[in-house]
Protein backbone atom coordinates (compact mmCIF):
# COMPACT_ATOMS: atom_id res chain seq x y z
CA UNK A 1 0.00 0.00 0.00
CA UNK A 2 1.14 3.54 -0.75
CA UNK A 3 0.59 5.73 2.33
CA UNK A 4 2.70 8.82 1.69
CA UNK A 5 4.17 10.63 -1.32
CA UNK A 6 6.44 13.64 -1.81
CA UNK A 7 7.14 15.14 -5.21
CA UNK A 8 6.43 17.84 -7.79
CA UNK A 9 3.05 18.56 -9.36
CA UNK A 10 3.32 18.18 -13.15
CA UNK A 11 -0.40 18.37 -13.99
CA UNK A 12 -3.28 19.91 -12.09
CA UNK A 13 -7.03 20.03 -12.64
CA UNK A 14 -10.02 20.38 -10.33
CA UNK A 15 -9.46 18.07 -7.32
CA UNK A 16 -6.93 15.97 -9.23
CA UNK A 17 -3.18 16.16 -9.84
CA UNK A 18 -0.30 14.14 -11.22
CA UNK A 19 2.63 14.04 -8.80
CA UNK A 20 6.05 13.22 -10.31
CA UNK A 21 8.43 11.21 -8.13
CA UNK A 22 11.70 9.93 -9.59
CA UNK A 23 10.33 9.88 -13.12
CA UNK A 24 7.00 8.26 -12.20
CA UNK A 25 3.73 10.20 -12.32
CA UNK A 26 1.10 9.31 -9.72
CA UNK A 27 -2.45 10.40 -10.49
CA UNK A 28 -4.09 11.53 -7.26
CA UNK A 29 -7.66 12.51 -6.43
CA UNK A 30 -7.61 15.24 -3.78
CA UNK A 31 -9.61 15.53 -0.58
CA UNK A 32 -9.60 18.30 2.02
CA UNK A 33 -7.21 20.69 0.26
CA UNK A 34 -7.97 24.36 0.89
CA UNK A 35 -6.18 25.34 -2.33
CA UNK A 36 -5.66 23.33 -5.50
CA UNK A 37 -1.92 22.48 -5.86
CA UNK A 38 -0.43 24.10 -8.96
CA UNK A 39 2.00 22.80 -11.58
CA UNK A 40 5.53 23.21 -10.23
CA UNK A 41 4.51 22.98 -6.55
CA UNK A 42 6.52 20.56 -4.43
CA UNK A 43 4.17 18.93 -1.97
CA UNK A 44 3.80 16.07 0.50
CA UNK A 45 0.57 14.12 0.82
CA UNK A 46 -0.85 11.22 2.76
CA UNK A 47 -2.52 8.70 0.48
CA UNK A 48 -5.17 6.02 0.57
CA UNK A 49 -4.95 3.23 -2.00
CA UNK A 50 -8.34 2.06 -3.28
CA UNK A 51 -8.28 -1.30 -5.05
CA UNK A 52 -11.08 -3.14 -6.82
CA UNK A 53 -11.11 -5.66 -9.65
CA UNK A 54 -11.82 -2.92 -12.17
CA UNK A 55 -10.12 0.05 -10.49
CA UNK A 56 -6.95 1.23 -8.76
CA UNK A 57 -7.07 4.78 -7.39
CA UNK A 58 -4.96 6.92 -5.10
CA UNK A 59 -6.66 9.51 -2.90
CA UNK A 60 -4.47 12.27 -1.42
CA UNK A 61 -4.88 14.28 1.78
CA UNK A 62 -2.87 17.27 3.10
CA UNK A 63 -2.86 15.81 6.62
CA UNK A 64 -2.84 12.32 8.14
CA UNK A 65 -5.98 13.18 10.12
CA UNK A 66 -7.91 13.75 6.87
CA UNK A 67 -6.88 10.32 5.62
CA UNK A 68 -7.98 8.72 8.89
CA UNK A 69 -11.36 10.47 8.73
CA UNK A 70 -11.79 9.30 5.12
CA UNK A 71 -11.04 5.70 6.14
CA UNK A 72 -13.73 5.92 8.81
CA UNK A 73 -16.26 7.51 6.44
CA UNK A 74 -16.06 4.72 3.89
CA UNK A 75 -16.92 2.13 6.54
CA UNK A 76 -20.47 3.51 6.53
CA UNK A 77 -22.89 1.49 4.45
CA UNK A 78 -23.60 3.38 1.22
CA UNK A 79 -20.66 5.80 1.60
CA UNK A 80 -18.01 4.90 -0.96
CA UNK A 81 -14.81 6.74 -1.86
CA UNK A 82 -16.61 9.23 -4.11
CA UNK A 83 -19.06 10.18 -1.36
CA UNK A 84 -16.20 10.39 1.14
CA UNK A 85 -14.31 12.78 -1.13
CA UNK A 86 -17.46 14.84 -1.62
CA UNK A 87 -17.88 15.23 2.15
CA UNK A 88 -14.26 16.26 2.76
CA UNK A 89 -14.22 18.66 -0.18
CA UNK A 90 -17.45 20.47 0.69
CA UNK A 91 -17.40 20.78 4.50
CA UNK A 92 -14.54 21.48 6.96
CA UNK A 93 -13.80 18.37 9.02
CA UNK A 94 -14.54 20.02 12.41
CA UNK A 95 -17.99 21.13 11.22
CA UNK A 96 -18.78 17.67 9.88
CA UNK A 97 -17.65 15.92 13.07
CA UNK A 98 -19.48 18.48 15.20
CA UNK A 99 -22.68 17.78 13.25
CA UNK A 100 -22.26 14.04 13.80
CA UNK A 101 -21.61 14.38 17.53
CA UNK A 102 -24.55 16.80 17.96
CA UNK A 103 -26.87 14.69 15.73
CA UNK A 104 -27.43 17.74 13.54
CA UNK A 105 -29.09 16.41 10.39
CA UNK A 106 -29.70 19.94 9.04
CA UNK A 107 -25.96 20.62 8.73
CA UNK A 108 -25.26 17.20 7.22
CA UNK A 109 -27.92 17.76 4.56
CA UNK A 110 -25.95 20.77 3.32
CA UNK A 111 -23.63 18.25 1.66
CA UNK A 112 -24.70 17.39 -1.88
CA UNK A 113 -26.17 13.89 -2.11
CA UNK A 114 -26.93 13.51 1.60
CA UNK A 115 -30.61 13.33 2.40
CA UNK A 116 -32.44 12.60 5.67
CA UNK A 117 -31.88 8.82 5.61
CA UNK A 118 -28.18 9.08 4.80
CA UNK A 119 -27.74 11.76 7.47
CA UNK A 120 -29.37 9.50 10.05
CA UNK A 121 -27.18 6.57 9.00
CA UNK A 122 -24.03 8.69 9.24
CA UNK A 123 -24.96 9.81 12.76
CA UNK A 124 -25.83 6.28 13.87
CA UNK A 125 -22.67 4.64 12.52
CA UNK A 126 -20.09 7.39 13.09
CA UNK A 127 -20.74 8.80 16.55
CA UNK A 128 -18.68 6.24 18.45
CA UNK A 129 -16.02 6.00 15.74
CA UNK A 130 -15.35 9.75 15.69
CA UNK A 131 -14.73 10.06 19.42
CA UNK A 132 -11.02 9.43 18.77
CA UNK A 133 -10.74 12.79 16.99
CA UNK A 134 -9.81 14.61 20.19
CA UNK A 135 -8.59 17.72 18.42
CA UNK A 136 -12.04 18.15 16.91
CA UNK A 137 -13.89 17.45 20.15
CA UNK A 138 -11.96 20.28 21.78
CA UNK A 139 -13.31 22.76 19.27
CA UNK A 140 -16.26 24.99 20.16
CA UNK A 141 -19.76 23.59 20.06
CA UNK A 142 -20.38 26.43 17.65
CA UNK A 143 -19.70 24.75 14.31
CA UNK A 144 -18.83 28.06 12.66
CA UNK A 145 -16.12 28.67 15.23
CA UNK A 146 -14.85 25.13 14.66
CA UNK A 147 -14.64 25.74 10.93
CA UNK A 148 -12.77 29.00 11.47
CA UNK A 149 -10.22 27.27 13.73
CA UNK A 150 -9.67 24.59 11.09
CA UNK A 151 -9.17 27.25 8.40
CA UNK A 152 -6.58 28.98 10.61
CA UNK A 153 -4.74 25.69 11.06
CA UNK A 154 -4.64 25.19 7.30
CA UNK A 155 -3.44 28.79 6.81
CA UNK A 156 -0.56 28.08 9.19
CA UNK A 157 0.32 24.90 7.29
CA UNK A 158 0.15 26.68 3.92
CA UNK A 159 2.39 29.50 5.11
CA UNK A 160 5.01 27.18 6.58
CA UNK A 161 5.09 24.79 3.62
CA UNK A 162 5.70 27.87 1.45
CA UNK A 163 8.76 28.55 3.63
CA UNK A 164 10.08 25.08 2.88
CA UNK A 165 9.00 23.13 5.96
CA UNK A 166 7.66 19.60 5.54
CA UNK A 167 4.09 18.72 6.52
CA UNK A 168 5.41 16.11 8.95
CA UNK A 169 7.55 18.77 10.70
CA UNK A 170 4.66 21.23 10.84
CA UNK A 171 2.18 18.69 12.22
CA UNK A 172 4.65 17.70 14.93
CA UNK A 173 5.17 21.35 15.91
CA UNK A 174 1.42 22.01 15.93
CA UNK A 175 0.96 19.16 18.40
CA UNK A 176 3.58 20.72 20.69
CA UNK A 177 2.45 24.36 20.52
CA UNK A 178 -0.38 25.49 22.80
CA UNK A 179 -2.26 28.64 21.85
CA UNK A 180 -5.72 30.13 22.09
CA UNK A 181 -7.87 29.84 18.95
CA UNK A 182 -8.78 33.53 19.14
CA UNK A 183 -5.24 34.80 18.44
CA UNK A 184 -4.59 35.85 14.85
CA UNK A 185 -3.02 33.64 12.20
CA UNK A 186 0.22 35.65 12.10
CA UNK A 187 0.79 35.03 15.81
CA UNK A 188 0.03 31.32 15.39
CA UNK A 189 2.58 31.13 12.57
CA UNK A 190 5.16 32.89 14.77
CA UNK A 191 4.59 30.45 17.63
CA UNK A 192 4.83 27.39 15.37
CA UNK A 193 7.95 28.80 13.69
CA UNK A 194 9.52 29.20 17.12
CA UNK A 195 8.79 25.54 17.91
CA UNK A 196 10.18 24.43 14.55
CA UNK A 197 13.38 26.33 15.36
CA UNK A 198 13.75 24.36 18.60
CA UNK A 199 13.26 21.02 16.84
CA UNK A 200 15.84 21.61 14.08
Amino acid sequence: MIGYLEGEVIDSEFNKIILEINGVGYELELAGFKNQPLVGDKIEVYTYTYVREDALKLFAFPEKMGKELFEILITVNGIGPSAGLNILNTMPAPRFVSAIMQKNEVVLKEISGIGPKTAQRLILELQSKLEEFAYLQNSSNDSTAGAAADEDRQDVIDALTALGYKISEINKALREVKYEDDINVSEKIRLVLSQLGKER
